[in-house]
């Protein structure tokens, strides 16, 4: 059995679009590691003295800003941006995880087309997009990626080797102290286009299983969204660490994070660029003895394999062969964990809360990704995906619920996709749900002239609920973003209310036929919203939307 931790909703509604605000020539070789000894440098990092202003140009020349590029209409468009650190003169680059491939965090949907590059040539003025670059080795779990400048911004390939760049030595994290004096560079968004510099004292190091002590270095220096992937200098302008977590320290909350930056270039400020942290938190280095093993694979252009495991992280792209085959219905009892498969069915009664399937699978590798698309009368009803967790070959079972209410009736069945290519590797034969089991009765549909929109507000991270998160009903045309120019003016809610403490909400009267914009936000969260719903007069009474956010 999967677990249960996926976000499931009816697509009875027109559209449904929820969209998140984002936040995510010679080389000098690297050492041998060991856990006791991450590099071969024994040197203390740090004078307290701070770095020279040729040190200063020196990394600010190193540190270039990451774009995320998507093919829109035959052209590469920026969605989001990241910093780097240019670790050879040859142009390898070692930057955060998801800057450089949010795949490999569990967002398929969000890794981009090709990788853009942009280099400071004046700290006065904005990096020039110059190369793009390609990904050698990344550790999702770790949030650590090494990439390589492969060709100029028009395409046209480099020899690596007939570049030049000014790079960054590698420090020795293991041997820094609370109190230390620490270097950020990177482009934070809150600096404007420009590079900004910050500085601050190491404040202390957070544990994380499995990785141990020092598995975060904490700093009081001030780090911002945008600044992912960049550089942590010491005062003998070594890298030794890689700012990866905004907030990080404590509960992780951000207090005010808000689109104040054109991040993406699109030449206006709004929803589609990166929300950015403000205020002063505690923030977090990944240390750059973890980043080694990285750094060496992709020196030598051998494969990385991490170490490290993370539960529902997608790191693989698959084999490619895999198959689910011998699909049969199962019976289902719905819990509060969940569904329990029981046996073989031919069909399931219309007081059935779930229903269940199983069926062989062969190919399959861990950590890729795995998606089910249901339907109900030949029409899509609920998709949902997760990372795969399980054997190679086996048997599997899964299952689809209603929030412990009836299942609409009416035929159902799914459809199986896998890896990164998202092919269909199996579909299930057809069931029905009530009807005596001859199920083509459609989902019940009320004849009012309103809906009711419910369901739990949840963190994306942990699957807990979030109490006291607000949700909004705006006014009929009104969109997010025109609520935001509009300074997010009350006159524009027609309904609002929190959740509770376990995370539920209900809004009523919702009216037919009407556009309407639901918008979902916490204190410490991105939003999540969708623009210019409506429901038809075919459309269910009951709709459920379970949403889960983003910090």
């Amino acid at each position: 059995m999967k677990p249960n931790i996926f976000n499931r909703f009816w697509l009875m509604l027109t559209v449904l679009a929820l969209a998140a605000l984002a936040c995510n020539g010679g080389q000098t070789p690297v050492a041998p590691t060991t856990p006791e000894n991450p590099t071969n440098n024994t040197t203390p990092t740090d004078t307290g003295n701070g770095l020279s202003q040729s040190d200063r140009a020196k990394l600010i020349s190193a540190t270039v800003q990451i774009y995320g590029l998507f093919n829109e209409n035959g052209q590469l468009t920026p969605r989001y941006t990241g910093s780097g650190t240019i670790l050879t003169s040859s142009g390898m680059i070692l930057t955060n995880a998801h800057v450089a491939s949010p795949a490999s965090q569990g967002e398929p949907d969000m890794e981009p087309d090709a990788l853009g590059i942009a280099i400071v040539e004046s700290e006065d003025k904005p990096p020039v997009p110059s190369y793009l670059a390609q990904v050698r080795a990344v550790d999702g779990f770790l949030d650590l990626a090494v990439i390589q400048i492969t060709s100029t911004v028009d395409g046209s390939s480099v020899d690596p080797n007939s570049l030049n760049f000014p790079f960054v030595e590698l420090g020795d994290s293991n041997q820094i102290h609370v109190g230390d004096h620490v270097s950020i560079f990177g482009f934070p968004g809150i600096g404007g286009d420009t590079i900004t510099f910050t500085q601050g004292s190491v404040s202390g190091f957070t544990s994380e299983n499995p990785i141990g002590d020092r598995a975060w270095i904490k700093t009081d220096a001030t780090i911002a969204g945008g600044n992912s992937g960049g550089l942590a200098a010491d005062d003998q302008a070594r890298i030794i660490g890689v700012p990866t977590q905004a907030s990080s320290g404590g509960s992780g909350d951000v207090t005010d994070c808000r689109q104040i930056q054109d991040t993406n270039k699109d030449g206006t400020v709004d929803q589609n660029d990166s929300c950015i942290p403000i205020g002063g938190f505690i923030n977090a280095l990944r240390p750059i003895y973890l980043a080694q093993p990285l750094i060496q694979a992709a020196q030598a252009g051998r494969e990385y394999v991490s170490q490290y495991t993370s539960s529902g992280v997608v790191t693989d792209a698959g084999s490619g062969n895999e198959a689910a085959n011998n699909f049969v219905w199962l019976e289902a009892t719905y819990g509060s964990d969940g569904c329990d498969l029981g046996n073989v069915v031919t069909s399931f009664p219309s007081s059935a809360l779930c229903i269940g399937t199983g069926f062989d699978y062969s190919g399959m590798t861990a950590g890729e990704l795995v998606r089910e698309q249901w339907y109900l009368n030949g029409q899509p009803a609920s998709e949902y995906s997760y990372s795969w967790e399980w054997e190679t070959d086996g048997s599997f079972g899964t299952f689809l619920p209603n929030g412990g209410d009836p299942m609409p009736q009416g035929e159902y069945y799914v459809e199986i996709y896998a890896g990164s290519a998202d092919h269909l590797i199996g579909t299930s034969g057809k069931v029905s749900v009530g009807s005596g089991g001859g199920g083509t009765t459609p989902p019940p549909v009320s004849s009012g002239d309103t809906i009711t929109v419910y369901g739990v507000v949840t963190d994306a991270d942990t699957g807990n609920p979030i109490s006291g998160a607000y949700v909004f009903i705006l006014s009929p045309g009104i969109t997010y973003e025109q609520w935001g120019k509009e300074n997010y003016a009350d006159k524009y809610i027609v309904a609002s209310l929190k959740t509770t403490g376990s995370g539920g909400y209900s809004i009523t009267e919702i009216p037919r036929n009407t556009l309407f914009t639901i918008v979902f936000a916490a204190d410490g969260y991105l939003d999540k919203f969708g623009d210019n719903l409506q429901a038809s007069s075919s459309d269910p009474e009951q709709f459920e939307l379970n949403v889960a956010l983003n910090k």
